[in-house]
């Protein structure tokens, strides 16, 4: 088995400390104005207004733990209560359960929990880990690992440009590739916790990557409908820094959990991605901070949910995307109950979804760009506004469909030309302060123009239908508009609606009537916002409006609607171990 080892990764191995050193991205990244941004929300003020919420902790013991120390030639390793491992030169093999815990550091080196090997904790303590033409941390098939950040410590992970089959397609020179930094494998159900850090830097292709369910193949190779294992991937407590320089940062093949801690992303292209589902937080718990600072797509799922947390995006096509063009007749989502979500495109949509938008509870800030086909809200059936306090700045590319229990605002139009709640072609412009008010001069919502933008949507359940509401630009009333909750096109007419009845894409018949600095309401946002009764029939996930599952704990995703082809064993590097 060969493996490489070049003078390209030595030098990549020595910058990758540096930058992880020198702060996360969030810290070093500045937006196209120049200033500083940390979305439109301090962090510190929607952390303190969910500081009484209950948070999982990670608990484990490394009293009878096996230890190892990685240097460049060997690893030395300390016995403990567990003895299923194996090292050979600078590989280590867990072979059986137990708490093993890592530290030290190696230029070209590997750890591999093997194939159906449950149990496992593997604790970094102050590790740095560089592999070469494969991944340095690798979850086999139908694995159980929880991955630990030591208390107090730091953490580097990093591979090589040699890591991708994409390029390097030769299996005889490259038989070990990866094609990640963490490589979770199909039917793999792996947790990353603990209260240290670890830095990711992926030069070959993904950053962190889980994989797909486990079925049974027959005796041909050919995948059976029996599942042998569900696969997770799951995000908790811990301190993440991903950079990924080729392709995604964090991704999983079926279903992604980021409970809580804080991640940053930098990626070339999606920043955190699940092909199924994809859970942000959950419900009475603090939830995650997430930072993607650099993307192509930032957050991207079939299903999309955000219980609770504080998300911030910035990237330059779809800010968040419920979509996967390998599935055909699935109900894509994108679903908010609670937490703080901050969005910044310059390219594509703010939100854009191939099903639903739903935003039931919680503050969504978006802001689309000036011009083009981008939207801030867009979706194939429709946006429902349920109790989510909501500002959307940009412009229609498209008309778009609201239905709303939540009373709501709109000025502008396409392209900027306006219509009964706009009038001019620039609304807001660049750096200015945008303010609704109410008709006594109350300032309802605040916020910091990223952009020149011709449209401004904004829902919160204190509005009133038919009362007039106010669009400030600066000092100067830019335009005024009346609040309503009918269905409406978005097309500036956000005044006074009537006749005929709402369509609504949920199936909830309404009947027609009154048509990074950045926002921050003067009470600050709710978290919360608890989803509606789930009607009679709904399945978790349907596009009908129904009350989402409970926030997934270790348990068994959602199976694909009926219809739906189910993959087998995705060829992405899992070779059979």
């Amino acid at each position: 088995m060969k493996k490489f080892f070049s003078i390209v990764s030595v030098l990549l191995f020595t910058v990758f400390l540096a930058a992880c050193a020198a702060g996360t991205p969030a810290q070093n990244n500045a937006d196209a104005s120049g200033q500083s941004r940390t979305g439109g929300i301090s962090a510190d003020t929607a952390v303190q207004e969910q500081a009484a919420l209950p948070e999982d902790i990670a608990v484990y013991d490394t009293a009878d733990a096996t230890r190892f120390v990685f240097s460049d030639d060997a690893i030395e390793a300390t016995e403990g209560a567990y003895d299923g491992y194996k090292v050979e030169g600078t590989a280590l093999s867990i072979k059986d359960g137990g708490t093993y815990v890592v530290s030290g550091s190696c230029r070209n080196g590997t750890i591999v929990v093997k194939k159906g090997v449950t149990g496992v904790v593997l604790v970094l303590d102050g590790l740095t880990l560089s592999a070469s033409a494969t991944a340095p941390i690798t979850c086999n098939k139908a694995s159980g690992v929880t991955i630990v950040a030591a208390e107090g410590s730091v953490n580097y992970l990093e591979d090589d440009e040699y890591n991708n089959d994409d390029v390097y397609t030769d299996e005889e020179l490259y038989p070990d590739i990866e094609n990640a930094v963490i490589k979770c494998k199909d039917g793999s159900n792996v947790t990353i916790g603990g209260t240290g850090t670890i830095c990711v830097t992926a030069h070959g292709k993904n950053g962190v990557k889980g994989g797909y369910d486990l079925y049974q193949e027959d005796e041909d190779g050919n995948v059976t409908d029996t599942l042998l294992s569900a696969a997770s991937l799951t995000v908790q407590n811990v301190t993440l820094q991903i950079t990924a320089t080729v392709n995604d940062g964090l991704k999983a093949d079926k279903e992604l959990n980021l409970l809580s801690g804080n991640i940053t992303v930098s990626a070339a292209d999606d920043g955190i991605k699940s092909d199924y589902v994809l859970n942000i937080g959950a419900e009475g718990k603090q939830g995650p901070t997430i930072d993607v600072t650099q993307a192509n797509e930032g957050i991207e799922a079939a299903t999309l949910r955000v219980y609770s947390g504080v998300v911030r995006v910035n990237a330059t096509n779809d800010g968040i995307n419920a979509a996967n063009s390998d599935l055909n007749g699935y109900a894509f989502s994108y679903e908010q109950y609670g937490g703080y979500v901050y969005v910044n495109v310059t390219g594509g949509d703010g939100i854009d979804s191939n099903g639903t938008i739903r935003l039931a509870g919680g503050t969504l800030e978006v802001y689309a760009p000036a011009q083009g086909d981008g939207d801030p809200l867009d979706a194939d059936k429709g946006t429902s506004l349920e109790g989510a306090t909501v500002l959307a700045v940009g412009h229609l590319g498209m008309p778009q469909g609201y239905t709303a229990q939540t009373p709501y605002v709109t000025f502008g139009g396409t392209d900027g030309k306006g219509g009964m709640g706009g009038g001019q072609s620039n609304l807001v412009t660049a750096g200015s302060t945008i303010q609704i008010t109410d008709a006594a001069g109350n300032v309802l919502y605040s916020a910091t123009a990223l952009r020149n933008a011709g449209y401004v949507l904004f829902a919160d359940p204190q509005l009133a239908a038919g009362a007039a509401y106010t669009l400030k630009n600066g000092d100067s009333a830019a335009a005024t508009a009346t609040a309503g909750t009918a269905s409406a096109t978005g097309m500036g007419k956000g005044g006074q609606r009537s006749g005929g009845d709402a369509f609504d894409p949920f199936g909830q018949d309404q009947p027609g009537g009154s048509g990074d600095s950045g926002g921050m309401r003067p009470d600050g946002p709710r978290q919360g916002g608890t989803p509606p009764e789930k009607p009679a029939g709904q399945q978790p996930g349907s596009s009908d409006g129904g009350d989402p599952p409970e926030s997934p704990d270790g348990e068994v995703p959602p199976e694909p609607p009926e219809g739906e082809t189910v993959p087998g064993e995705k060829p992405d590097g899992d070779s059979a171990v």
